[in-house]
């Protein structure tokens, strides 16, 4: 479930997803390009500077759903 979303740029927003008790945040890139990150500090590592990893990777919002399904 979405609880939070905001636009970064106008190409780059973050979804804050809500499965069970934990949160995931989403980089969404034009919505063709999802990266899912387990913590807000491993994403804003990721928007400062590229270097911090995500846990998981995708180039639709399908697999982006599948994904969170299997989590649930």
């Amino acid at each position: 479930m979405t609880i939070g979303f905001e636009h970064i740029r106008a190409n780059i927003a973050v979804e804050i997803e809500e499965i069970g008790t934990q949160l995931y945040y989403v980089y969404n890139y034009q919505g063709i390009h999802f990266r899912v990150f387990q913590s807000i500090l491993d994403l804003s590592k990721f928007l400062e500077d590229m270097s911090c990893t995500w846990i998981f990777e995708c180039l639709t919002e399908g697999e982006l759903e599948d994904y969170f399904s299997q989590l649930a």
